[in-house]
């Protein structure tokens, strides 16, 4: 039996967006194929078209899959927690989510650098993952208990969305198996923004658990 088919019988129980993202580590975001998909969990084309319809597809499945494990926090864990520590906790859980799909996530950090058009799909779906983040995060009040407004939640969200990257970036060259450089970085750049984003003790009078 060909080494390629033997491979792929062995994967067949293997999770589809996680093998997706293995192929997307060898051949890249331009490079990736439906075929090499299929061939990999040894099912049929018209099954992979049945779970990812589309190459933007396996974007929206892994960004529905990492926001759940990011709201998946325990309620009761953040109840006492003040709004830096609450998004903390939930972006660190996001990122521990990531971990299966970090080799495929790393080659399209690099080939964002010479492909707008993957820049601008990443980009959606991440500001709508900040946005579940501000309200799994319990986001929504600011000094005072005055609910935010439009344009407060916007610069909230740009701010929170660029410590997501730049914490990205320092994950994507993280070898520690406790992720402490991640950590570290994550934490500095949340207190850096956290008097302009609302995220001190009294800024945001909702609690995070209701929220999520």
């Amino acid at each position: 039996m060909p080494a390629a088919k033997s491979r792929s019988k062995r994967d067949t129980d293997r999770d589809l967006l996680v093998l997706a993202f293995e192929i997307i580590a060898d051949t890249g975001w331009q490079g990736f194929s439906f075929t090499e998909l299929a061939d990999r969990a040894d099912i049929s084309i018209s099954d992979v078209r049945q779970a990812f319809a589309s190459r933007p597809a396996l974007l929206d499945a892994l960004s529905r899959r990492l926001d759940q494990a990011m709201l998946s926090v325990d309620s009761e864990d953040l109840e006492e927690l003040p709004p830096r520590d609450r998004v903390f906790e939930m972006v660190m859980n996001r990122l521990e989510a990531m971990a299966p799909f970090r080799a495929g996530l790393c080659r399209m950090m690099m080939d964002a650098r010479t492909d707008p058009g993957l820049v601008i799909m990443t980009a959606c779906r991440l500001d709508r993952s900040i946005g579940w983040l501000q309200d799994g995060a319990g986001l929504t009040h600011g000094h005072g208990g005055r609910p935010f407004g439009g344009l407060r939640r916007k610069i909230q969200r740009r701010l929170l969305g660029a410590v997501y990257l730049q914490t990205l970036n320092v994950w994507s060259t993280d070898e520690s198996s406790d992720l402490a450089k991640t950590m570290a970085s994550l934490d500095k750049q949340l207190r850096r923004i956290e008097n302009l984003a609302g995220l001190g003790q009294g800024d945001n009078t909702e609690s995070g658990a209701g929220a999520a």
